[in-house]
C-alpha cells in the first residue's frame, strides 16, 4: 500500500489566499458585531456551562469569541468535558478530539483551536477540490468550481467551529485517492469523514460503483449505459467482475461501516444510549425512512408559518433538486450517487423543529453540484450567479455572527 506523492503547485497558494481574505471579511463583521453590542447570547445551559472557558484577551474579543455559538458550544463541550448521556452523542468524535488536541498549542484557548482547525481544513478542502477537478477538466473549470463553491451562501461554515471543512477534507481526499486506485488509503478517509459526520458512511456504496464501474473496458459517455454494461457484465460472468478486483478493495469499502458501527457500539455499551435516542429526545428529530421524511416535508409547507431562514432553506432546496437532476446527466456517476445518497439521509430526519432544519450547510457536503454553475458557457450568468450567492453569504453570516439561527 502506497501513498501517492504530491507536489506544492503555485495554483495551491490561490486557495490558502481565498481563505486569508475571507478570514479577513468575516473578521472585520465580527468586529462590527462587537462594537454595536453583540453578539446575542444563547438561552441554554450548555452556554453558561462554556462560556467561561473562552478567553478575554484583545484578540480572543474581536476575532474567535464571535464564533462562540449554537453547535460550536456542543463540540467544545465534548473536547473540555467529554461525552455525557445528554444531546452531545448525537455529535461525533473526532472533531472534539482534534481540538483537545490542538488546544495546548493555542493556550488552553479552545474556540482558537477549533477555528484554526476548520480554517486549515478549509484551505486542504480548496486545493483538493481543485484537484479533483482539475483531473476531470481543465485549470479553468476545476478553478471556476473552487469559487462556485467557497461563495455557496452557507459556505462560510467551512470557517466556523463546525464540522463542515473536516467533513470534506476526508470526503474529498477519498475522492482523489479513489480516483488513482488507492482503496486502502480511500477507505480510511472515508471512515474518518464518518467519524466526523455519520453520513460519510455512503462513501462505502460510491466505492462499490467506482470499483465495479472500473471492470468495463470501454465505459460508455451515458451514466446510465455504464450502468446497464456493468449489471450485463455482472449477470453474464460474475466472477469475471469480481475476479480482477483487489482484497484490499474490499476491505476499504468497510472500514467507513466498520467506524461507524464501533462508536454507535461505544455508545451503547457506556451507557450513553443510541444517536436516534438523542435525537428524539433533545431536537424532536424523527429517524424515518426517506421517502416518508420527503413526503412529511412536503405535508408541512403548505402549514408552515415560514420566518426568514426557512424561505431561505425552501429555496436553497429547490435549487439543489433541481441540480441534482441535472447532475444525473452532467456528472460522474458516482457523484450523482454520492449527492442522492446524501440526500435521502437528510430525508431521514422526519419531524424536525424548523421545515428544514440546517439543511443549508448541510448542503455544502454536495460539493460535486459546483461543477454546474462552472460549466456554463455565459459568463455573465456566471458572475450573476456568484454576486447573488455571495451577497446572501455576507447576509447570513453577519446573523450568524450576531448569534441568531442560520443553520
Amino acid at each position: 500500500m502506497k501513498f501517492p506523492v504530491f507536489y506544492l503547485k503555485k495554483e495551491w497558494l490561490g486557495c490558502v489566499g481565498i481563505i486569508i481574505i475571507l478570514r479577513l471579511i468575516y473578521a472585520g463583521i465580527g468586529v462590527w458585531v462587537i462594537n454595536s453590542g453583540g453578539p446575542i447570547p444563547l438561552h441554554e445551559e450548555i452556554y453558561g456551562q462554556i462560556k467561561p472557558y473562552l478567553h478575554n484577551d484583545f484578540f480572543s474579543k474581536y476575532f474567535v469569541n464571535p464564533w462562540f455559538g449554537w453547535d460550536t458550544i456542543a463540540y467544545l463541550k465534548i473536547a473540555i468535558m467529554g461525552y455525557e448521556k445528554d444531546a452531545s452523542i448525537a455529535f461525533m468524535p473526532l472533531y472534539p478530539m482534534l481540538i483537545r488536541s490542538f488546544t495546548p498549542v493555542f493556550m488552553g484557548n479552545y474556540l482558537l483551536a477549533a477555528l484554526f482547525i476548520s480554517s486549515l481544513c478549509a484551505v486542504l478542502t480548496l486545493v483538493l477540490l481543485y484537484e479533483l477537478f482539475l483531473d476531470i477538466y481543465s485549470a479553468e473549470i476545476a478553478w471556476r468550481v473552487v469559487i462556485t463553491f467557497i461563495v455557496f451562501p452557507t459556505a462560510f461554515f467551512v470557517l466556523a467551529g463546525y464540522t463542515e471543512a473536516l467533513f470534506l477534507t476526508f470526503v474529498l481526499a477519498f475522492w482523489v485517492l479513489a480516483r488513482k486506485r488507492q482503496w486502502l488509503w480511500a477507505g480510511l478517509c472515508a471512515g474518518l469523514a464518518t467519524l466526523t459526520r455519520l453520513q460519510g458512511v455512503v462513501l462505502s456504496v460510491v466505492m462499490i460503483w467506482m470499483i465495479l464501474s472500473r471492470v468495463v473496458a470501454e465505459p460508455a459517455a451515458h451514466p446510465f449505459q455504464q450502468v446497464r454494461q456493468v449489471l450485463r457484465l455482472f449477470s453474464s460472468s460474475p466472477r469475471r467482475v469480481i475476479a480482477p478486483i483487489e482484497k484490499t478493495a474490499w476491505l476499504a469499502i468497510s472500514i467507513p461501516i466498520l467506524f461507524s458501527v464501533a462508536y454507535q457500539a461505544w455508545l451503547k455499551i457506556s451507557g450513553f444510549g443510541t444517536i436516534p435516542e438523542a435525537l428524539a429526545k433533545y431536537w424532536r428529530l424523527e429517524t424515518v425512512a426517506p421517502w416518508t421524511g420527503f413526503f412529511l416535508f412536503l405535508q408541512r409547507i403548505p402549514t408552515r408559518h415560514f420566518n426568514y431562514m426557512d424561505w431561505i432553506d425552501l429555496t436553497l432546496f429547490i435549487i439543489v433538486l433541481f441540480a441534482s437532476f441535472r447532475g444525473l446527466r452532467r456528472l460522474e456517476l458516482s457523484c450523482s450517487i454520492y449527492i442522492w445518497l446524501t440526500i435521502a439521509v437528510l430525508l431521514t430526519r422526519g419531524t424536525p423543529p424548523h421545515l428544514l432544519a440546517s439543511y443549508s450547510r448541510y448542503f455544502l457536503a454536495l460539493f460535486p453540484l459546483a461543477v454546474l454553475p462552472a460549466l456554463l458557457s455565459d459568463k455573465v450568468r456566471r458572475i450573476l450567479i456568484l454576486i447573488v450567492s455571495y451577497s446572501l453569504q455576507i447576509l447570513l453570516v453577519s446573523i450568524f455572527l450576531w448569534g441568531s439561527w442560520v443553520a
